[in-house]
């Protein structure tokens, strides 16, 4: 995998299939075998986040490829002793799954990492690369989710909660496309990569600000208004979540009726029910008695009930 991707950087230009089963060791002289090969190592490589651009060419291969130096190196960060020795201890602290700590702290001129079990380890799934490059690049990428082909202009990635999620202008929504939520180890399959600088990013945009508004975590589009009632103890806490913009109502004892958009039923019946005795499910009706439907289950497992 080394020579690959020595032999995708170190060219000043896309370089054919045939090149290079040419250049790097170990690939197989038959076209078909070729192919093979090289598209799971490509893919391999996406997936850890290296940037594998494809690009058209003269000739009878009509695709090349390449690792862009810019867009695979760091710049110089030119940290100061305390800045290493910070980052160094972050590193420490949290880890991504199956990374190379050691790597990675070498590329980011901290050296000397602790050897301290971490604190947090953020899991790696697939995909999760081609993601990644999809931002950098301002490539719009294409996947499968909840049975339907997507294709999305990434906004931004982040984690939460022991999941990865992508936020980004679905094109498959309407005439003009409209901001979803993709949870991305519900992607199925490798997503694909369109051409690079397709689209801009809104400046104020945040990843994070959008998913605070989706406590149901990966929901790619909002079809059932959810009303709730939520009592004073967990009302500043949900409020946080959802957004003030979804309080309808403030009562004396400090309570807060709140209504919001969900698609994922599973999800936020789950985020309900850890509310506990401090939420009420005002609507919708199918939703309110799917969550009375888990309380009389607990409740027949030696479960504490909650308020209904």
């Amino acid at each position: 995998m080394t020579n690959l991707v020595l032999a995708l950087l170190e060219t000043e230009r896309p370089v054919s299939l045939r090149e290079i089963g040419a250049a790097v060791a170990g690939y197989p002289p038959e076209h078909g075998a070729l192919r093979q090969a090289f598209e799971r190592d490509k893919k391999a490589l996406r997936e850890a986040g290296i940037p594998v651009r494809t690009e058209q060419i003269e000739g009878e291969d009509q695709a090349g490829y390449r690792i862009v130096p810019d867009e695979y190196y760091l710049p110089e960060l030119n940290l100061e002793s305390d800045e290493s020795e910070a980052l160094a201890f972050a590193l420490a602290a949290v880890r991504l799954e199956g990374g190379m700590i050691g790597d990675v702290a070498a590329k980011l001129a901290a050296p000397g990492v602790p050897r301290l079990s971490p604190i947090a380890v953020l899991p790696s799934v697939p995909g999760l690369g081609i993601l990644q490059q999809a931002l950098r690049e301002r490539a719009e990428v294409t996947f499968e989710y909840h049975e339907r082909e997507r294709v999305v202009s990434g906004y931004g990635l982040t984690f939460k909660e022991g999941s990865w999620y992508f936020v980004g202008l679905d094109r498959t929504v309407g005439e003009t496309g409209a901001l979803r939520t993709f949870r991305v180890d519900r992607i199925v399959g490798t997503p694909s990569l369109g051409d690079a600088g397709a689209y801009e990013v809104p400046a104020d945009f945040s990843a994070r600000d959008e998913l605070r508004t989706s406590p149901f975590g990966g929901t790619e589009e909002s079809t059932t208004e959810v009303t709730i009632s939520v009592g004073a103890r967990s009302a500043a806490a949900v409020i946080s979540v959802v957004g003030v913009t979804a309080v309808r109502e403030r009562l004396g004892d400090g309570s807060v009726i709140v209504v919001f958009k969900v698609a994922d039923e599973d999800a936020i019946c789950s985020y309900l029910l850890g509310l506990g005795e401090d939420v009420v499910v005002l609507a919708p009706p199918a939703l309110r008695e799917r969550v009375l439907s888990e309380l009389r289950a607990r409740v027949r497992g030696g479960l504490t009930p909650a308020r209904r």
